[in-house]
């Protein structure tokens, strides 16, 4: 899951959250619940296949915006991350493995890439790590950030090659962030 606050953007988060509805149809994802109300937008929407199953590509999307403009959240959680952890290690276990690392793979890459989208919507400036979608206001911040995950190759393991971003991940770290 990839969570960040936003200050002073001149957006708001109904576009924001329209941005992102748009993005997920534009990916083939049905949109079985979009709920808003109380500065508050909510979707979730899945793609079903039995080759999604079988080759362990990413299923569902959850997305949060809450706030007002000037002052919001977003909120992504693609794949397996967290919650879902069950039914990848159930199919890890029939397919003896592969299913689990193709899904936590693709479930970081296409959620990096939906955060990039929709960080790119909201501010266009700023610069994203890849590995655990932290934003930084410049490339300076940005590459000291990136020779913490070079000096400390246990925090990459522990998001990527274990799948634990949730619980040793950046994401869980340093919750509600600000940029």
């Amino acid at each position: 899951m990839i969570k960040h606050g936003f200050l002073e953007r001149d957006i708001e988060p109904s576009q924001v959250h329209d941005t992102i509805k748009d993005l997920l149809k534009k990916e083939n994802f049905t949109i079985t619940s979009d709920d808003s109300g109380n500065m508050m937008w909510e979707i979730h929407a899945k793609k079903s296949s039995r080759e999604r199953i079988i080759f362990g590509r990413v299923r569902d999307v959850d997305t949060v915006v809450s706030g007002s403009k000037g002052k919001f959240e977003v909120q992504l959680h693609a794949g397996i991350w967290g919650r879902d952890m069950a039914v990848p290690a159930i199919e890890g276990i029939a397919t003896l493995g592969i299913a689990t690392g193709v899904e936590l793979h693709s479930g970081h890459e296409f959620e990096m890439r939906l955060w990039e989208q929709i960080v790119h919507k909201i501010d266009p400036s700023l610069k994203i790590c890849n590995i655990d979608g932290l934003l930084f206001k410049n490339d300076q911040d940005l590459q000291t950030h990136m020779k913490t995950h070079q000096a400390s190759p246990a925090m990459g393991m522990g998001m990527m090659g274990m799948g634990m971003m949730g619980i040793m991940g950046m994401g869980m770290m340093m919750p509600g962030m600000w940029i």
